[in-house]
């Protein structure tokens, strides 16, 4: 019959067997960095958002707080938004900041009388200064 000391020493070695065994940790991958430098991708936060402006069923634009040429465009995959009817919009940021960085950094819903509709946000990306020069003025947020 087995005794607790020599349980305990063959549970401990194990345990060190196990993470001795375990991969090295590896550098992030080529995607991985060229999505982080993707040309486009910004971040705002949703409390900084000083304008809006819904340009079809599943296009919305916020200006933000950071500057006039500061515009994001949201882009939905469910044609959520109907131009006369989907304001107030709700924003709800998720993982527990108001950053948004990506589609899966906000939840966006088109409130009504009887509750809300959710939208499903398909991509976030930020308009450069020719963009936002090309908008035409009832685009602009």
């Amino acid at each position: 019959m087995l005794n607790y000391a020599t349980a305990a020493a063959a549970l401990g070695a194990l345990t060190l067997a196990g993470c001795a065994a375990a991969p090295p940790a590896t550098a992030p991958g080529p995607a991985m960095a060229a999505n982080a430098a993707e040309p486009g991708r910004a971040c705002f936060r949703v409390s900084g958002i000083r304008g809006q402006k819904i340009i079809d069923r599943n296009t919305v634009l916020f200006r933000t707080s950071v500057g006039p040429q500061d515009v994001f465009r949201v882009t939905m995959r469910n044609g959520c938004l109907n131009t006369a009817a989907s304001d107030p919009l709700v924003l709800i940021p998720s993982g527990g900041s108001d950053t948004v960085c990506g589609r899966m950094d906000l939840d966006v819903r088109v409130a009504s009388p009887i509750g809300s509709t959710p939208c499903l946000v398909q991509e976030v990306r930020k308009l450069n200064a020719a963009q936002v020069e090309a908008l035409a003025p009832g685009e602009r947020p």
